[in-house]
């Protein structure tokens, strides 16, 4: 009852607004209470960063956005339950959805990806599901209007055993590969991939010498051993994808490797399946890797500094920047999750020196946020905003904390629904070219209500 009436008394506001230009310029205007809503706990107006949030809880088929107030301003409502859904500068909502698919049963499994304009229209979506590949998990808007897409490929027991797979490793008599995809919509249900990376192409093994991608582990860093993740088929599980524009690189995470690993973008496919062209002269190999020298066999397992993290992004020069790249780190500890920044080694041409045999550098994290407040040992993620501020999603809880370049929390949110999970979420600002600057309006009740 309480945000019903604070609804009223925002139609209000926004009508006394609007009616402003025709008000006596002797008048003064009383000033009127700004209406918050309840699931906002923490509101500092004068510290946040000021636009819209998208959020799209996971167990929920609906997508919103929301302003500072915690009032939806729009939602977009489809057939499916979502993971992973972003909004491009047209105003199309982007979203990954569920497919059933009896070999891929992992979590995180997608299989479909739909397409809304801004008024909540169906506009184009695509099914890239069967019994040997998969969608999952991220996708990723391009400049170009086409997006980044994260597959599971499936490789029998025969091909992983001929690759160099270790047959103790073979519990479930497969291995899924990891692919990249650059998905380009045709029409209102069909599409084209105009470039991928496979990592099956790029992997070694020091198991049998008789098979396929035998060679030294440590002193091929390039490479993904294809021995070291445990007997599962989800090898690396690939769970965010992040387009380099500067450079036209694509950085990833693999949850399993404990690890962020930058690939090249400018390859063509034949290149990409090779260690040699474009950009950077190295094809598809990697170009860095960080979080886990274990993972090339050139340090400890105690010298991990990646636990299952999400969300990996590239922040470049910054405010509040003390490293070029950061990440949601869920595991940190059993009871802490951090958000860390790394200022990996770049040169000014977005070139690396990944060096055989050793801890590849950082040695630390340049800067970190860790705190129980924001645990979460599931999804998640954090995006630096352009004051510097930090939009942290702690997924399992369905909170949002924003923090400033202190780590001072000036912004919460959590999402009122009773299972509400998410995988990450999005702050637009009121510039976006979307918007315009223009203050969109409280749609319906204003508030996420789901029957």
């Amino acid at each position: 009852m309480k945000n019903r009436v604070n609804l009223i008394c925002l139609a209000l506001l926004s009508l006394i607004i609007s009616c402003s230009d025709d008000l006596d310029d002797n008048i003064i205007e009383q000033p009127i209470e700004l209406i918050v809503s309840e699931d906002v706990s923490v509101y500092q107006s004068d510290g946040f960063y000021n636009g819209y949030t998208l959020i799209a809880p996971v167990n929920s088929t609906n997508s919103y956005l929301i302003n500072m107030e915690g009032f939806v301003v729009k939602k977009w409502e489809s057939e499916h339950r979502t993971i992973s859904a972003t909004l491009n500068e047209q105003g199309e909502l982007i979203r990954s959805y569920e497919v059933i698919n009896p070999v891929f049963s992992f979590g995180g499994r997608t299989g479909g990806i739909e397409k809304f304009d801004f008024e909540g229209n169906l506009i184009w979506n695509w099914e890239y599901s069967s019994p040997q590949y998969t969608l999952h998990h991220d996708i990723h808007a391009l400049p170009n209007g086409n997006f980044l897409a994260s597959v599971w490929d499936l490789k029998d027991a025969n091909e992983a055993i001929e690759n160099g797979r270790d047959i103790n490793l073979l519990t479930d008599d497969a291995v899924w590969g990891e692919r990249i995809i650059e998905v380009k919509p045709i029409g209102t249900n069909d599409a084209e991939i105009v470039w991928q990376w496979e990592l099956w192409d790029h992997i070694i093994q020091d198991y049998d010498a008789t098979k396929q991608n035998f060679g030294v582990v440590s002193e091929n860093p390039q490479k993904v051993d294809l021995n070291y993740t445990s007997g599962i088929a989800n090898l690396s599980h690939v769970n965010s994808l992040f387009y380099i524009e500067e450079f036209d690189q694509i950085v990833f995470s693999s949850r399993r490797f404990d690890e962020l690993m930058i690939i090249d973008h400018s390859t063509t496919i034949a290149e990409a399946k090779t260690s040699n062209g474009g950009t950077y002269g190295k094809g598809g190999d990697l170009l860095y890797r960080w979080g886990n020298p274990n993972a090339y066999k050139s340090a400890l397992e105690t010298d991990k500094l990646l636990f299952g993290q999400h969300d990996v992004t590239y922040i470049g020069n910054s405010p509040n920047q003390g490293g070029n790249f950061m990440c949601f780190n869920n595991s940190r500890s059993t009871t802490e999750s951090s958000v860390d920044e790394i200022a990996i080694p770049m040169s000014t041409d977005g070139s690396y020196t990944l060096s055989p045999s050793i801890a590849n550098e950082p040695s630390d994290y340049s800067w970190s946020y860790v705190s129980s407040d924001i645990y979460a040992p599931r999804v998640s993620g954090a995006k630096r905003l352009a004051n510097g501020n930090t939009l942290i999603t702690q997924g399992t809880e369905g909170t949002l904390h924003e923090i400033d370049a202190s780590g001072t929390v000036v912004w919460k949110y959590t999402i009122p629904l009773e299972v509400n999970d998410v995988f990450k979420c999005y702050r637009f600002a009121s510039d976006f070219p979307l918007f315009n600057g223009n203050v969109l309006p409280i749609l319906g009740d204003g508030l996420i209500i789901e029957e």
